[in-house]
């Protein structure tokens, strides 16, 4: 399972989308990329599919990031949904 060391926003629906291309303050863009390398790679070794763990606004949660390869447009990008993180669990 990945860590992903960035804090990200997910959505009510507990769906998490973030963009290989990394858009945020100048502070966040080092965390964010190495992220988003750090995705690639695992999701390579796991044929489009990797699981991951990220902190959240509502705390730890995981789940299974899909890759979504760019198209004419858009940009690369890993969507999926996510759970809480059993208290038990918590590190």
């Amino acid at each position: 399972m990945l860590t992903l060391q960035g804090t990200y926003q997910v959505a009510p629906n507990k769906r998490l989308t973030i963009l290989a291309e990394p858009q945020g303050t100048h502070a966040q863009m080092p965390l964010l990329r190495d992220d988003a390398q750090a995705l690639r790679a695992a999701c390579e070794v796991g044929e489009g599919r990797c699981e991951v763990q990220v902190q959240t606004q509502h705390g730890p949660m995981r789940g299974t990031l899909v890759e979504k390869r760019p198209r004419k447009f858009s940009m690369w990008q890993f969507e999926g949904h996510l759970g809480f993180v059993p208290r038990d669990e918590r590190a």
